[in-house]
C-alpha cells in the first residue's frame, strides 16, 4: 500500500511540475507533441473543456495588486524556497537514517513531523501559480491528499520500529505547528462516527472547495484585466499591460481597417474573435500565434539560458524577470485576433468568448504603432500556438 501511495505521489507531482519545467526547457516542443493529444481529448467535451481553463493571470498584467503580489513574488518565491527547504530536509532524513539509524527529530523535525512534504506541497503551491490550469490545481489537491495518507502509512510503520515515536508524535505537529486542519476537520466533521468516512466526505469538501475558489479567482482576473468589448465587430479587445478602454478601441479599431485583416476575419464566417494587444517586446508571442521565431525561454544554450533558469528557480537572482516576460508599455503593438470556439456549440456569441471551455485559435497579426495608431505590417500566422493546437491562456 505504501509503495503504491508513493508512486501515485510521484505521478502527481511529475504532472503537476511537468508542463511548467518542461515549457522552460529545450524539450518543450517534443513533450507538447505528445500531452498535445491529452488536452485535445479534454477539450473535445464540454464536460471536460472546463478544466484547460486558467484561474490566475498568466498572459497579462492585471490591475490587482494582490494578483500580481501573488504571481510575481508568493509565487515564485515559493517554488525556489520549497525546493531548497526539500533538498536539505531530505538531508537531514538520509542523514538520520542511514548515519545515526534513527528517526529525524532535531532541527524542523522538532516542530513538525513532516517538514519534507511540506516543502514540496510550498514548492507545488508556487508552480499552480506559474502555470495555473485548473486541470493542475485538482491534481495539486489531489497531490496533497496523498501526502497525508502518506504520512499517516509512514507513521504507523514508524512507531512499530521506534516505540519512541508515539512520544514524538503526540508532542509534534504534522504539517503544521497548533494542527489547525485537524481543528478544523474535528470541527466540521467530527461529527461522523466512522473516521474512514469523515476523511472521504471531507476529501471531496476539500476538492469542492478549492475548485470553487479557483473559478472565482479566475473571475476576479477576468474582472481586472484591460478588456474593451467590440460587440459591432464581435470582438473583445484586451491588452496585456493595463490601458485605457479608449486605447484599446483606438489600436484594435486601427487594425481592423485595413482591409487584409478586414478579409482575414470575414473569413470566419460567423465567429467571434479575441484581439490581444501585446507590446512589440512580449516574450511569449509565440503562446498565441506560432510567428515562426525561437521561444525566447529556450533558443539555444547559452550562458544567458542558464542565466533565465537560474533566475525562474530563484527569484532573488533576477530583477527583470517580468519585463524580460511580459514586456514594457509602450506605443508599439502586435494585435493578435484569434476566433473563440467551445466544443458542441457551432457558434457562439461575443458574450461566451470568457468561457471556461472558450479555446482560441490566431487568424491574422496586425503591427501597429504610434500614439496615433498606424498599421505597418500584417501577417497570416498558422492555426496554432508555438505548442500546438491546444488551449492557451487568454488572461
Amino acid at each position: 500500500m505504501k509503495n503504491f501511495v508513493k508512486w501515485l505521489l510521484s505521478a502527481l507531482y511529475g504532472l503537476v511540475m511537468i508542463e511548467v519545467i518542461i515549457m522552460i526547457s529545450p524539450f518543450a516542443f517534443y513533450w507538447y507533441s505528445l500531452y498535445a493529444p491529452t488536452l485535445q481529448g479534454l477539450h473535445r467535451w464540454r464536460a471536460t473543456a472546463w478544466m484547460e481553463a486558467f484561474f490566475l493571470p498568466h498572459s497579462v498584467i492585471t490591475t490587482s495588486p494582490t494578483l500580481e503580489f501573488l504571481r510575481w513574488q508568493v509565487g515564485t518565491y515559493c517554488f525556489s524556497l520549497g525546493i531548497l527547504a526539500a533538498i536539505l530536509l531530505s538531508i537531514q532524513v538520509y542523514t538520520a537514517k542511514l548515519v545515526r539509524r534513527e528517526v529525524a527529530q532535531s532541527w524542523v523535525y522538532s516542530r513538525i513531523r513532516h517538514p519534507f512534504y511540506l516543502s514540496l506541497a510550498v514548492a507545488g503551491f508556487g508552480l499552480l501559480t506559474i502555470w495555473p490550469r485548473i486541470i493542475i490545481l485538482i491534481l495539486y489537491v489531489g497531490m496533497l491528499l496523498a501526502y497525508y495518507f502518506l504520512a499517516r502509512l509512514e507513521e504507523g510503520q514508524l512507531e512499530a520500529k521506534f516505540p519512541q515515536y508515539a512520544d514524538y508524535r503526540r508532542r509534534t505537529a504534522m504539517f503544521i505547528p497548533g494542527e489547525p486542519g485537524g481543528k478544523l476537520f474535528r470541527l466540521f466533521f467530527g461529527w461522523i462516527p466512522s473516521r474512514p468516512v469523515a476523511l472521504a466526505v471531507s476529501s471531496v469538501a476539500v476538492v469542492a472547495l478549492v475548485i470553487g475558489s479557483g473559478l472565482l479567482l479566475r473571475r476576479y482576473t477576468i474582472g481586472h484585466s484591460a478588456t474593451e468589448l467590440l460587440p459591432e465587430d464581435r470582438t473583445l479587445a484586451i491588452a496585456i499591460w493595463p490601458m485605457p478602454a479608449e486605447q484599446i478601441e483606438q489600436v484594435v479599431s486601427a487594425a481592423m481597417r485595413d482591409a487584409r485583416v478586414r478579409a482575414a476575419l470575414d473569413k470566419e464566417q460567423g465567429a467571434v474573435f479575441t484581439a490581444h494587444v501585446l507590446p512589440e517586446d512580449y516574450g511569449m508571442t509565440n503562446m498565441f500565434a506560432d510567428v515562426g521565431t525561437d521561444h525566447r525561454m529556450f533558443s539555444r544554450l547559452s550562458p544567458h539560458r542558464f542565466k533565465y533558469l537560474l533566475g525562474f528557480a530563484f527569484p532573488f537572482c533576477e530583477h527583470h524577470r517580468k519585463n524580460q516576460i511580459m514586456g514594457s508599455p509602450q506605443e508599439s503593438y502586435k494585435v493578435i485576433f484569434s476566433r473563440v470556439d467551445e466544443p458542441g456549440r457551432p457558434s457562439i456569441t461575443v458574450d461566451d468568448v470568457t468561457d471556461l471551455s472558450a479555446k482560441m485559435t490566431p487568424v491574422v497579426i496586425a503591427k501597429v504603432r504610434g500614439s496615433d495608431p498606424t498599421l505597418e505590417d500584417v501577417t497570416v500566422p498558422p492555426r496554432r500556438s508555438f505548442w500546438g493546437d491546444i488551449t492557451m491562456p487568454m488572461f
